[in-house]
């Protein structure tokens, strides 16, 4: 009779087992809908990034170069076939050069290929305001500034001479009122006009200092990379190339390189004050001492962004602030493997979470009387919501080489693959 009472146990604990397996598999199908990552073996990088989204905003952090690099090409080729232009800024990344210069994506400027001059296709109020917004702090420079620049840019033309960046840097500001008298001497002058500049040059007498020390300073950072002889190499600009629909890339050489890099921030608002529409390309360029790229990045206008990194939380100093500005504005983040702990967690929890059912089994085993003696077996579960990051930190991390997650800002999916 015994062994009734516990074959009845047997059965009915093989039953609770079998619906567990059941309904573990349901819970299971459940979070992995919950969760919702599309996850596939091996898709090739132009699948991922289609030409139609080739204005779209976008960062791509971790991993190494190689892997950064296969998707900044598929970018790119995507900009290229619509003549979408691009303005690239890096420090020293010989291998998005190369990239560029094989596939024949635009202009590269470096120490060897030193084709830059800030100033092409500047109107005189837009050489003005790049002059006095670089550096504001530093050089204080007033609004009787104008007058000397605009000194500089009449005697120019009256030369018949390009108002290249070169030609101002080069000027000698403190023998202005010698070339003014010398042009008039010549003919070249009229008595009214010399008159007129020497009245210009006298009401802003105060800023020469400060204008001479400018062009000093930003030609010492600006030398490796600008143009000798504007005219004989045709050089461009940021603003030039943005207006011809190209592709340009530039070398910093060094994001501590502050005055450069705000003189070609503000070409680059002087393009959207134009209302022209193009793409900026950051390449691993620091944004603690940045503010003014930072910012511009950050600008809701008719530009786009790229944004590429080893480590984007790394790049923004560990600013919250910084970090959270910057993916705020993205449409896409594409990630590669992390190796600090800090920044996978940022990321996991920028991706966010999902109500997850957790499952927990009780068992309880013993004698038991109901009419008779016998061993009994009782199995529950309780299942419980809880809350778990999509993508946890330790899956970040342990990315393989070429393996990437892309998270779509817009409509939250997440993809997990291997880039082809």
């Amino acid at each position: 009779m015994s062994n009734n009472d516990s074959g009845g146990g047997c059965t009915l604990f093989l039953i609770d087992f079998i619906g567990n397996i059941f309904r573990n598999r349901r819970i299971k199908k459940q979070n992995i809908q919950a969760r919702d990552v599309e996850i596939y073996q091996n898709t090739p990088v132009d699948v991922l990034f289609p030409p139609q989204t080739y204005k779209d905003n976008i960062i791509i952090s971790g991993g190494n170069q190689a892997d950064r690099l296969d998707v900044c090409e598929a970018i790119l080729r995507n900009t290229n076939a619509v003549k979408h232009p691009v303005i690239i800024l890096h420090t020293a990344n010989g291998g998005m050069e190369n990239m560029i210069t094989r596939n024949r994506f635009g202009t590269v400027i470096n120490n060897r290929n030193k084709l830059f001059d800030v100033f092409v296709s500047f109107e005189f109020n837009e050489i003005y305001q790049a002059v006095t917004d670089t550096c504001k702090a530093k050089y204080d420079i007033k609004p009787a500034g104008r007058y000397i620049l605009q000194v500089v840019y009449e005697l120019l033309k009256n030369r018949g001479k390009t108002q290249y960046f070169s030609s101002f840097a080069n000027c000698p500001y403190f023998k202005l009122s010698e070339q003014i008298d010398k042009r008039m001497n010549s003919g070249a002058l009229s008595q009214n006009d010399a008159d007129k500049l020497s009245s210009l040059l006298l009401t802003g007498q105060s800023e020469l200092v400060k204008i001479d020390t400018f062009f000093s300073d930003v030609r010492s950072q600006i030398d490796f990379l600008s143009a000798d002889n504007p005219d004989a190499i045709k050089a461009v600009s940021i603003l030039s190339a943005i207006e011809n629909r190209e592709t340009l890339c530039i070398d910093l050489k060094s994001s501590s390189n502050i005055v450069l890099v705000e003189l070609i921030v503000n070409s680059l608002i002087i393009a959207m004050n134009r209302g022209y529409d193009f793409t900026l390309f950051v390449d691993d360029i620091t944004f603690t001492n940045n503010e003014m790229l930072r910012n511009t990045i950050s600008q809701k206008s008719n530009h786009q962004n790229i944004i590429v990194s080893k480590d984007l939380y790394a790049l923004t100093g560990a600013k919250e602030d910084t970090f959270s500005t910057l993916i705020s504005e993205a449409e896409k983040t594409v990630l590669f493997a992390h190796n600090s702990s800090v920044s996978c967690d940022k990321w996991s929890k920028y991706i966010g979470e999902y109500d997850k059912i957790d499952v927990s089994t009780n068992t309880n085993s013993g004698f038991s009387q109901s009419s008779k003696w016998g061993f009994n077996t009782n199995q529950g579960q309780t299942e419980t919501m809880k809350r778990e990051a999509r993508i946890k930190p330790e899956q970040i991390s342990k990315l393989s080489q070429g393996e990437v997650i892309i998270y779509d800002h817009t409509t939250g999916s997440l993809v997990q693959t291997i880039i082809t």
